[in-house]
């Protein structure tokens, strides 16, 4: 299981890092145009995500509509941010030719902004590591997205297209997220304050308030003072 953390925000990358075991970090241009502060270029924005992530995974996208710019984009962005970049593509007719072009060169590949089972699996014929469906995107079209993403992976088990993975992204609420991981969807994109919210459970702190009250009747203080 994969979790990419889904922002442009340098200070929360850091943050998210230090704290949640994540496999890397997601970015397209809306997400880049929203946390890019003023005055500061975009390129210098994706070498400050490049120094925090590492050797973990950094997904960029490309900003052409037609198939040549697409992989004249997709050149530039993998030269500069070198190794463990994942070069987005929209899963339109012109992005899946420099889709196939592009895995065939030896990139790494996800089509993003998918939106039916049949692109995912040409994007897989593509030679893609990744598949982007948007989930509260599907749901606003009155379609169920965790199942819609469910579908997505069942498909490329069924037809052994297993270097494919279904990358679920834009989540409103954790029960998305919960219904595409149990469903056998195996990575997903969240903010950081879902990140938060996966990891919060009432029960959780009624069970640490038990610990303290217990604790702190008969002892006083912390262990690290007692040992």
């Amino acid at each position: 299981m994969q979790y990419f953390l889904d922002s442009a925000d340098v200070d929360i990358i850091r943050t998210a890092l230090e704290c949640w075991p994540l496999d890397g970090v997601t970015t397209n241009p809306a997400i880049l145009a929203r946390d890019l502060p003023e005055g500061q270029t975009v390129a210098a924005q994706l070498d400050a995500i490049r120094s925090l992530t590492g050797s973990r995974l950094l997904f960029a996208q490309v900003t052409s509509s037609d198939t040549k710019g697409m992989i004249r984009d997709a050149i530039k962005l993998a030269d500069f941010l070198g190794d463990n970049t994942s070069i987005k593509i929209p899963a339109t007719p012109d992005g899946f030719a420099a889709m196939k072009q592009l895995a065939a060169d030896g990139l790494s590949i996800t089509a993003t902004a998918v939106y039916s089972t049949s692109q995912a699996l040409l994007a897989a014929k593509c030679g893609v590591d990744y598949a982007a469906p948007y989930i509260s995107h599907l749901d606003n079209l009155s379609l169920d997205g965790p199942q819609v993403a469910a579908d997505m992976a069942e498909e490329l088990r069924f037809h052994g297209l297993t270097q494919t993975q279904i990358l679920a992204a834009s989540f409103r609420t954790a029960a998305q997220v919960e219904r595409c991981i149990h469903s056998g969807v195996t990575a997903v994109t969240v903010t950081a304050d879902m990140l938060t919210t996966l990891a919060t459970h009432g029960g959780t702190a009624k069970e640490c308030a038990n610990f303290d009250a217990k604790w702190n009747v008969r002892f006083g203080k912390g262990i690290a003072e007692m040992i």
